[in-house]
């Protein structure tokens, strides 16, 4: 399969395990609104959902290399 948008190996593994249809996304932009979801729906801590958890800091690390690489 080829990644239409620039990536890391370690964005790519971290894609591989939690969204991997990101990886098949026909941009980065594309790919980069797939993340935010994600983050919004797993990434913060309970109950207030106001600081990230460790999911969601790991996720907004990636969505950085991505926005970096491609913008």
């Amino acid at each position: 399969m080829e990644i239409k948008y620039n990536i890391s190996e370690n964005a790519k593994k971290f894609l591989e395990e939690n969204l991997p249809e990101a990886l098949k996304a026909e941009s980065s932009y594309e790919a980069l609104k797939m993340l935010y979801e994600l983050i919004d729906d797993k990434g913060f801590e309970a109950p207030k959902y106001e600081k990230l958890n460790e999911f969601g800091e790991k996720a907004d690390e990636i969505y950085d290399e991505i926005y970096e690489l491609n913008m």
